[in-house]
């Protein structure tokens, strides 16, 4: 996993997060939480995108990893740009694969806060 993915996916998660108490007082332990829970996030982001990258090394079948995909869209603080950066993670750690996600467009999709 590049270091620029987990970069960018320690931004995306505090971004969530940020918004997420952006109502709440602006206090230390505010400040606090939200670096626990972006914390524990990135971790299990980090986890499972390790976990969907060596199932993908295994798996030839793109329907199999786009269930998987589905399966980490739903996780807390996922976004558009967090299913990008994954995506292409995966794409990178299987060159020789042809996989095209672009068709499953639901994949993308995400509700806004």
């Amino acid at each position: 996993m590049s270091e620029t993915f987990k970069e960018d996916l320690q931004l995306e998660i505090k971004k969530y997060y940020y918004k997420a108490f952006r109502r709440r007082g602006k206090t230390l332990k505010t400040l606090e939480l939200i670096q626990e829970c972006s914390k524990d996030q990135l971790k299990l982001f980090i986890n499972q995108t390790a976990n969907l990258i060596n199932k993908s090394l295994k798996i030839n079948d793109e329907i199999e990893i786009y269930k998987l995909l589905v399966e980490l869209k739903k996780i807390e603080g996922c976004n558009k740009k967090i299913m990008k950066l994954t995506i292409a993670e995966i794409i990178n750690a299987n060159p020789i694969k042809n996989f095209n996600f672009k068709k499953y467009k639901d994949l993308f999709i995400f509700e806004e806060q």
